[in-house]
């Protein structure tokens, strides 16, 4: 960490620094062996670190973008946190993928709107699709089957965050459903923000349900052509696909309840999920 250009944020050590959240992703960790585990989790920090940057409320978004461009520069130097840079040697991961996640949280930071789903679309495949491609690679994978299952299932998650999140989001101010649709359905930025219901709004959400299941079904499309090795190398993002498959579900079920409701899945149903993949034939 000898660099004078990198930002005086980054930590020598990231194991430790980072407050844990609770997540989907520690029930997928179960599926790893005891040193895949404990390299994806210090991704996990990793993500997690950038992500409450971006997010922090404290900073002003030039404070974000600055801090946020100190990792930019880390990356290049390869001056981050030890454990980090060690894990990401040993791993062999692709740096462009570490450096477009941190641009897509740099996006946080500049834009609270999206006018296109090809804009948006720029966005997840930042901070989901290159999540996945980088896990995939921790997981002990790669190839082009995998690498299509990742970005496919990468755009279904985050496209799934952001339709149950639209009510948290719209608190601060961020609308990340693209405003195109919000024209094609009839439903203003200001009823959005102000969370307020109607036929319009639930016809919005489930045209973002159905492109959310759309790139589900193209990751199964994936999934069926990779071999009986990857599959099992891959558990830990089939985890988490069936995971987000029951929140998307569930919004569908209610009709899409967002504004009212914080959908989660239960332990109990997380571990029936986790004992039908890891029983799973294929």
């Amino acid at each position: 960490m000898n660099s004078p250009e990198v930002q005086t944020c980054i930590p020598q050590e990231l194991k430790g620094f980072v407050k844990r959240h609770s997540s989907n992703l520690i029930p997928t960790l179960l599926l790893l062996k005891s040193e895949r585990r404990a390299d994806a989790l210090l991704f996990g920090e990793w993500c997690r670190l950038i992500d409450d940057l971006a997010d922090n409320a404290s900073l002003a978004p030039s404070e974000k973008r600055r801090a946020l461009e100190g990792w930019l520069l880390a990356i290049k130097a390869e001056c981050l946190p030890t454990d980090f840079q060690t894990m990401i040697q040993r791993r062999n991961l692709d740096q462009n993928l570490l450096t477009e996640i941190v641009r897509g949280m740099i996006m946080d930071t500049d834009r609270n709107r999206y006018e296109t789903f090809a804009d948006l679309e720029i966005y997840c495949r930042r901070v989901a699709s290159a999540v996945g491609l980088t896990s995939a690679r921790i997981f002990g994978t790669q190839g082009d089957d995998v690498e299509r299952y990742a970005e496919q299932l990468g755009l279904a998650l985050q496209l799934t965050n952001i339709l149950r999140d639209v009510a948290e989001d719209a608190a601060m101010g961020r609308i990340y459903l693209p405003l195109e649709d919000l024209e094609r359905f009839g439903v203003s930025e200001i009823e959005l923000l102000g969370s307020v219901s109607s036929p319009a709004m639930t016809h919005l959400l489930n045209h973002q349900a159905e492109r959310a299941d759309s790139y589900f079904a193209k990751a199964e499309i994936a999934w069926s052509e990779m071999s009986l090795n990857q599959k099992r190398l891959m558990r830990p993002a089939r985890l988490m696909s069936a995971i987000y498959r029951d929140l998307l579900l569930q919004m569908h079920s209610d009709r899409y309840d967002v504004f009212s409701k914080r959908y989660r899945v239960s332990s109990i149903k997380k571990l029936a999920l986790l004992l039908r993949v890891m029983t799973a034939k294929n």
